[in-house]
């Protein structure tokens, strides 16, 4: 016999939390299908919460976006059971979306956000606060129409009283990955708290890691408060530095520090996906929710034309930094593209010629003084102070007439060229005025050689910022004198860096890097109930990796740090089991079957 709520049908059980059970259904009155979601009895039994209940239910009512699962219904104050009555959207959430096929870009993750933030927007205009933004709370709508991104279970979290954050289910009100650090601390949640929700998600989706995971809620809760997570460029190196740093500003502890509101998120999206060639997301995104990978592949080369032509624009400007910077998020993408890598050699050479030019115009301008004094015109200051490599040294003379300045500056300025030195205006460093003094002796230390052993391999090996080798073990790597940061990649290890100078790599002559494992990453399909146990430990649920991948870390006991085998065992309700060897690599996500029998009678 089919239940019935008020003038709704409910027909199947679609879903079930930690706070309501959700049924497909149908209005009777208007014939159409719905969603209804039922509160679990043990909080529909107190009058403060049906009260909070319906004031949530009105706020959110008033909402009206494309992005938003629009509520048709609620209970009321009096009625003995509560329940909502929305939209019923034919698809999958956020997370079940990304897990079947992964975000292939980082750029694919920004337009799901951009649509996040935008439904944010309107909703906060509104005075309303999420309160529980997460991957399950977010639906790919993918029948019926377009495909689009809508958020659900708006304000439902508030209908707790801020000490009762456990249900009676044992489930925390809010995912502890996606819950900003001030709600944790009891505070109540503002639009911030959602900028700081949406900054997760938003890393998710670029990384596909979670900022905060750790091996159980503690843990991870523990992370979350003292802001404990890793660059995410560091997690994935096609991201891009500027999408970065606005992931990284959504995170902040601290939620002054955050961007003020989802207005400024939505802004900046919207801004980088335009300066990468996407200039109409909504339709772009429509594509990438209909076609993950083929928009991704189509996606790729505008996003590196549109960096490449930026650089170039910086370049002509003069602007080598944003130049180098728009240059690196071509290489996040294609990290051998052969003009960018020709372009970085050319700064490279011209950064070389520029400095070896700004030597010899000092030279020539400590000259042109000294041969101005030795006419009468000039006299040679105690100790010049010239822009140059760091060498010092005193010129000295008899003292001789003293013209005005401006009888030197034109003499200084032919002895150079176009730019004019004068004396105090230069950096503090020194060049001899001998010029009988061997041009050996006026030059800067010899570049020091410095070579790192690298296991397994680099893949890329960084100088500064700039790849100075690939697929090598054998690295060497050539310092000029200063100080230089050294970066060492592969993609199943944890980045290597390190900051070292000339003296430390005259010391030291060679390095040795064991490069540290990534965890291999873990998923097992089938019945979510199934237990997993890796080398006759507990796990977790296969549900649980579904949810999020279980971590491994490489055999430390192996002849190869890199790869190893582990014992898996699967275990279901009923006695059906399975065991396996399985074969697992630094950094490499696998996915298992959960292809269960029945265990013979013991």
């Amino acid at each position: 016999m089919i239940r019935r709520i008020d003038r709704y049908e409910l027909l199947e059980q679609v879903g079930t939390g930690g706070m309501s059970v959700v049924y497909r259904g149908r209005d009777m009155a208007l014939d159409r299908e719905v969603a209804i979601k039922v509160l679990h009895p043990h909080l529909a039994t107190r009058p403060e919460s049906r009260a909070r209940f319906s004031r949530e239910a009105r706020a959110v009512a008033r909402l009206s976006h494309p992005g938003i699962v629009e509520i048709y219904d609620y209970s009321g104050d009096e009625n003995p059971e509560s329940w909502l009555v929305t939209e019923f959207v034919h698809g999958r959430t956020l997370r079940a979306f990304a897990d079947d096929g992964g975000i292939p870009l980082p750029e694919c993750g920004a337009l799901i956000g951009l649509a996040l933030s935008d439904a944010l927007v309107h909703a906060h205009a509104a005075g309303v606060i999420h309160r529980d933004l997460k991957p399950e709370n977010v639906m790919i709508a993918e029948f019926g129409g377009r495909p689009a991104v809508k958020l659900a279970d708006f304000g439902i979290a508030r209908i707790l009283s801020q000490d009762d954050r456990m249900t009676m289910t044992g489930a925390m009100v809010g995912s502890p990955n996606h819950m900003a650090p001030e709600v944790v601390d009891g505070k109540e949640a503002d639009e911030r708290s959602d900028v700081f929700s949406l900054g997760t998600i938003l890393y998710w989706l670029c990384t596909g890691r979670l900022p905060f995971e750790a091996p159980n809620p503690s843990a991870t809760l523990h992370r979350l408060v003292t802001g404990d997570f890793p660059d995410p460029r560091l997690v994935n190196r096609a991201l891009g530095e500027p999408l970065a740093r606005l992931i990284t500003s959504c995170l902040e502890l601290d939620p002054a520090a955050r961007p003020a509101g989802a207005a400024q998120v939505r802004d900046a999206l919207a801004t980088l996906l335009r300066d990468d060639g996407i200039d109409r997301p909504e339709e772009t995104l429509t594509a990438f929710l209909a076609d993950p990978r083929g928009t991704a592949e189509s996606l790729r080369p505008r996003i590196v034309a549109a960096r490449l032509r930026r650089g170039e624009e910086h370049l002509a400007r003069g602007d080598v930094a944003l130049a180098l910077g728009s240059f690196d998020g071509v290489l996040a993408i294609e990290p051998r593209h052969p003009a960018v890598l020709a372009r970085l050699a050319e700064v490279a050479r011209s950064d070389r010629r520029r400095r070896l030019l700004r030597r010899g115009a000092v030279v020539l301008g400590v000259l042109a003084v000294v041969a101005l004094a030795v006419m009468g015109i000039a006299r040679i200051p105690d100790s010049v102070p010239v822009a140059g490599d760091g060498l010092a040294a005193r010129a000295t003379a008899q003292p001789g007439p003293v013209a005005a300045a401006p009888a030197v500056q034109p003499a200084v300025q032919t002895a150079v060229g176009a730019a004019a030195i004068a004396p105090a205006t230069l950096a503090p460093a020194r060049v001899p005025a001998d010029p009988s003094r061997p041009a050996a002796a006026r030059k800067g230390p010899a570049p020091v050689p410095f070579t790192v052993h690298v296991r397994p391999y680099a893949q890329r090996a960084l100088l500064d910022g700039v790849e100075v080798a690939a697929d090598e073990q054998r690295v060497v790597f050539s310092l000029s004198p200063g100080a230089h940061r050294l970066r060492i990649e592969h993609p199943c290890c944890e980045p290597y860096e390190r900051e070292i100078d000339t003296a430390s790599a005259q010391r030291l002559g060679e390095l040795k890097v064991p490069l540290v494992p990534r965890p291999a990453i873990l998923r097992i399909g089938g019945e979510p109930t199934t237990r997993v146990y890796l080398d006759g430990k507990f796990l977790g649920s296969a549900g649980d990796s579904q949810r999020e991948p279980f971590r491994i870390r490489m055999p430390s006991d192996g002849p190869n740090p890199y790869e190893g085998e582990v014992g898996l065992r699967l275990e279901a309700p009923g006695g059906r089991a399975a065991s396996a060897t399985v074969r697992v690599r630094a950094g490499q996500e696998i996915s298992v079957p959960a292809v269960l029998t029945q265990d013979p009678p013991r």
